[in-house]
């Protein structure tokens, strides 16, 4: 994990300051490249431990997050508006919230305060740019004012992120947002894997789908074909074959060996994988509700890969900021009130249906596709989003009747939700590869193994 966070975050900034939507640094301007709703969400002030954040920082964020849940409304999986934007007055899918613009403001809010909270490690631990850092940032200033030699670059800024931004708040920005990354990279680089970390149990196994939802005599016959496949095996060695004719028939849902990383497979098979008693080449049959019945074999243990022991501390660090903003660890707030969302101008998709089609790409087009190379790349982006995957899955059960210190808009009040299942992949591992889960359970996983590191 080298430059290649700032140096994507650097292009994506510069390609969305110069996708360029007229000249006006006006509300109207901003909004034609936004839409309507966005600009009330704007210029609120917050604090974190006692700091006074300038709004043109938090507008940064917001805006950005704006762009990423528009991302997957672009793709139905939340209400969008004809921009393709999300639609932040429709009222929301769950229980949790009662409009999307609800749902807007916590999304923003934790990718701040992560962030203050990952400069607030930085400063303490004296951890400074390098001079390389402020000459690439002075570049990527230099390259939008030369792309635009007849624009002032206040006049763009203020365009793409809102009143008041300007080169010296834009460029103390993203000092702040680098810092973070910094100190993002230094921890992933100085993690000091244990051998729990690098060796793991490595499990063949056999998928006989029957979750708990399911019909008993369903249950009764799955169980019945893993015991009679478990039965068939002399050794270990049985199992594949079988489990691969199996597979042919139907009879059985899935089916390969596969490494079992603490944290990313459903309990029961995660607790049977680390049994002090596991003896390779043992067979069992065990049940997940999630799931079903699994016939799974020890093959011992195995080597984790490189790109997969990079995960462990990026995963730990994101819960350590996720449990230190939902401890309330820090002063973050702001006194300033939310009025709810301008109607959008037309009626609304229901999430989940099939996205309107794409038509010409515009402007919205354009920042989305940028900006979610950000999120995909760099490591404090990572960070966040892993952050704002643990927000999603929250259990807010608990919340019911509590008043949060943060301000939601007007009287769109939160309400609790059920508890959140572990996801159902295929046949019980959820990774740990950055990913951001829809409220629908959909999830959309980004692809790391592009990413190449420069020296």
């Amino acid at each position: 994990m080298k430059k290649a966070g700032a140096i994507i975050l650097s292009t994506a900034i510069i390609a969305t300051a110069i996708a360029g939507c007229g000249n006006d640094p006006t509300r109207k301007a901003f909004e034609e490249i936004y839409g309507p709703q966005l600009y009330g969400y704007l210029n609120h002030k917050y604090y974190f431990d006692g700091q006074e954040i300038p709004t043109t920082e938090t507008n940064f964020y917001f805006i950005n997050s704006f762009i990423e849940l528009s991302n997957y409304a672009s793709y139905g999986y939340f209400p969008a508006t004809t921009m393709g934007n999300i639609d932040l007055s429709a009222a929301f899918s769950g229980e949790e919230y009662s409009t999307y613009g609800d749902y807007y403001i916590e999304y923003a809010e934790y990718s701040v305060e992560s962030t203050f909270i990952l400069t607030s490690r930085a400063q303490s631990e004296g951890i400074v740019l390098s001079d390389q850092t402020y000459a690439d940032i002075d570049a990527m200033i230099e390259k939008i004012k030369f792309e635009n030699p007849d624009t002032p670059i206040d006049q763009y800024l203020q365009n793409f992120y809102g009143p008041g931004m300007d080169e010296a708040t834009f460029r103390k920005t993203l000092e702040r947002y680098y810092l973070a990354d910094v100190y993002s990279q230094k921890y992933c680089e100085n993690y000091n894997y244990s051998d729990e970390d690098k060796y793991v149990p490595y499990v063949r196994y056999a998928l006989f789908y029957a979750p708990e939802d399911s019909e008993q005599s369903d249950k009764d016959a799955a169980l019945q074909a893993a015991t009679a496949m478990k039965n068939a095996c002399t050794k270990i060695d049985d199992l594949t074959p079988l489990a691969e004719a199996a597979l042919e028939n139907g009879t059985v849902y899935d089916q390969g060996d596969l490494p079992v990383p603490k944290g990313q497979m459903v309990p029961k098979f995660e607790e049977w994988s680390y049994g002090e008693d596991r003896k390779e080449g043992e067979i069992d049959i065990i049940y997940a509700p999630e799931y079903g019945y699994f016939v799974v074999g020890y093959l011992g243990l195995t080597e984790q890969d490189k790109s997969t022991l990079e995960q462990i501390p990026l995963k730990e660090l994101s819960d350590a900021v996720y449990s230190e903003i939902e401890a309330k660890t820090h002063n973050f707030h702001t006194d300033d009130e939310y009025k709810p969302s301008v109607a959008a101008p037309t009626p609304t998709p229901i999430p989940g249906s099939t996205a309107a089609s794409a038509g010409s790409m515009t402007t919205t087009d354009v920042l989305i596709v940028v900006l979610i190379t950000l999120a995909a790349v760099a490591v404090v982006a990572a960070i966040i989003l892993m952050v704002m995957y643990a927000m999603n899955n929250k259990d807010k059960k608990n919340k019911k009747g509590k008043n949060s210190s943060k301000k939601s808009s007007g009287s769109n009040s939160k309400k609790s939700s059920s508890s959140t299942k572990k996801e159902q992949t295929k046949p019980a591992r959820k990774k740990v590869e950055v990913k951001e889960e829809d409220e629908d359970g959909e999830s959309d996983e980004e692809d790391e193994d592009s990413d190449e590191d420069d020296e």
